[in-house]
Formats: C-alpha cells, structure tokens, sequence
C-alpha cells in the first residue's frame, strides 16, 4: 500500500486527520529501508563468554560475572553514573576501589548458558528467577546503574553493547606479548576502539515470571507448564531483536517490533501462531477493550499518542493479528529453521498498515513465496 492508499484505509478506522498522522508515522517500516546492511558485524565475545560459563559452574553466576563486568559492582543508585569512580570504572577500565558489597536475594539461583538459535546463533543468556536481581541486572548493565522503575509486565531484555574491559585486557596481554616494545595506548586507539566487536558485548536476561504478567489461567494452561512456556517464548522474543538488528541494521521500542518478536516465541512453542496469546499479551484480549498494564502501553508514550490514535492503533493490532494467523495457518506447522526465518522476514518487510488491512494475509505470502 502506498501512502495515499495507506490513509484512505485509516480514514475508515478513525475520522481524524491528526491522529492518522500519528498512525502513519508510528507504523512507518524500518525494515525496508535498511534492509540486510551488514551494519552488524560477527560477535566475537562467545569465547570469553564459555570461559565466563565455565566458571560460573564453580563459583556462581553473580560472583564469577561482576570480576567482570565491573557494572556489577556497582549499587543501583541515583546519580552513580556521573560520579567520576563510575566514568573512570566503566569507560576508562580503571580498578574500582569503592567496590560496594551487593547482596542479592537469591545468587545461588542465577543461571548463565550459552544459547545457541538459527534466528542469531550463539548468545549469552543469564537467567534471574528473583525479581529484585532481575531489576539489578537489567538497571547496572542496561542503565548505567541508574534506578529504573520495571513495568510489571516486562520480563526480559536484550542487552547491546556492555563495555567489557576483561576483553580488552585479554587483548592487551595477548598483543603485548608479541609487541614488547609495542604502544598499547596508540594499537587500542587506532585498532582497537574502532572496532566495538572486539570489546562490546551483547547478552540476553530472562526473568521465570509469566510472560507479559498473563495469569496461566487466562490460556487455559497449568501453572508449571506456563512457566517453562514463558521463557521459551522470552528467550526467542530477545533473539527475534537480535536478528532484525543484524539483518536489518535496526530495533526499536515500537509495537511492530514487538509483533514479530512475540510471533517468533509464539510459533516455537507451538509449531503455530496463536491469535488469542498475541492480543492477551499486549492486553487486547477482550478487544476493543484494553486491559491496564497489558505490554502495548510499554511501546509508546501516553502523552504523545492521542486517545484517537491509541484507539486506532488496537484496531490495527487485532486485525493484524487476524491476518498473520490466516498467514500462518495457509503455510501449516513450522517445518524448519529456514522456514520460521522466512516467516519472521515476511512480518518484518510487510508494514502494519499492510499487514492489517484486507490485503494483509495475500501481502504476507506473497512476500514469503519470493523468499
């Protein structure tokens, strides 16, 4: 659909100029544009990774990680990342010396393992069953140990691009063993920082809550089976990031994103989109009406989107959702990892509009049948 096609189609969800406007905006796809720009290059943090993985077997996932990643020897602390102890930590590699004693509530139940998935291959994943650890983590590695106010529903994220000054001293050893007479300062400067691959890191956190803060009963599962469910459909959700930014140079708060990743739990699940889990996710379950503290009002901001636009944008949502599941249940089960990556591709270079209207399902397969 093209832009003028685009808005005569809203027109008939929403009266308003304005708000079409927003609707056009917000759902502009990035995923065309940027398409496959090989933006992102090969991580190479997986070895020191397994070592970290390794270690932890012995001395524990929390213990072994914050030798590490001196973030973590931070508390969480307003105003901490402006303190010059932080900045000369963390972006200057220096020792802490006001190294803080963080007690977690339950260390002892952190786990670390190194994933591997056809959708981004092999990534670091720790898993923090409490949910004040959770918060920890995610605020010192994704926040700079500043506060962060979680929402209930969140449970998960994909972290890019941690300052690991481990890595960098490896490659200090491993350089000055061949260069004694060598400057380190001018190699990491000049061959080093211009290559954040060789020292930033990306890594997924999990919590075990039920996902998107859904009660089990709401999908007529039992208690234990939708844990494990959970963060399964977490784990692909956090990698469905991972590949749209390799494969198309870009990520984003926005509910498009969220669709697919949300799909790409979904089907490896279940082998097949489930409608109902999607909308019950953002809170649409019992569409129109909208469920307070559903994940759709995490990608986007109250205050920026009109009430009219909102309103729009959950009619978008549900009926995209109406059409991927028509999409999806044309092509069958998933049957193998090149088909749910021509599955995912599809929802991504397909625009929400498109994908909501009339045309949505025969625009989905088509797009699939040219891969």
């Amino acid at each position: 659909m093209d832009k003028e096609e685009k808005y005569l189609y809203l027109e008939g969800i929403i009266e308003h100029d304005k708000p079409i406007k927003e609707l056009l905006a917000y759902t502009e796809n990035k995923f065309i544009s940027k398409k496959k720009n090989g933006s992102i290059e090969i991580d190479l943090s997986i070895d020191t990774w397994g070592l970290y993985s390794k270690e932890a077997k012995q001395t524990g996932v929390y213990e072994t990680l914050k030798k590490y990643l001196i973030q973590l020897q931070f508390p969480i602390q307003k105003g901490i990342s402006k303190t010059e102890n932080y900045i000369n930590c963390t972006l200057k590699g220096k020792k802490n010396l006001l190294a803080s004693n963080i007690v977690l509530n339950s260390p002892e139940s952190i786990e670390l393992m190194i994933y591997e998935n056809p959708l981004v291959g092999k990534i670091p994943v720790i898993i923090i069953p409490d949910d004040e650890d959770f918060t920890f983590f995610i605020s010192a590695l994704s926040n700079k140990n500043e506060p962060l106010n979680l929402p209930k529903s969140m449970g998960a994220a994909f972290i890019n691009g941690i300052n690991n000054w481990d890595r960098i001293e490896r490659l200090k050893s491993k350089w000055l063993k061949n260069n004694l007479n060598g400057n380190w300062n001018l190699e990491f400067r000049n061959n080093i920082l211009p290559k954040p691959n060789l020292y930033k890191d990306r890594v997924i956190i999990l919590s075990t809550k039920p996902y998107s803060g859904v009660n089990f009963e709401l999908l007529g599962l039992s208690k234990s089976d939708w844990k494990e469910k959970s963060l399964q459909i977490r784990l692909l959700h956090e990698c469905s990031h991972l590949f749209t930014l390799k494969n198309y140079g870009c990520m984003a708060n926005n509910i498009h994103d969220e669709i697919i990743a949300d799909y790409a739990g979904i089907i490896d699940v279940l082998s097949f989109f489930n409608k109902n889990w999607l909308l019950s996710f953002f809170g649409l379950e019992n569409y129109p009406k909208y469920r307070k503290g559903g994940r759709l009002e995490n990608y986007l901001d109250q205050n920026e989107m009109s009430e009219i636009a909102f309103n729009g944008l959950k009619t978008i949502i549900k009926m995209t959702a109406d059409n991927i599941y028509k999409f999806d249940s044309t092509l069958g089960e998933v049957n193998s990892a090149r088909d749910q990556i021509k599955r995912i591709e599809s929802i991504c270079e397909v625009d929400l509009i498109t994908m909501s209207s009339s045309k949505g399902a025969e625009e989905l397969l088509n797009k699939y049948h040219t891969k």
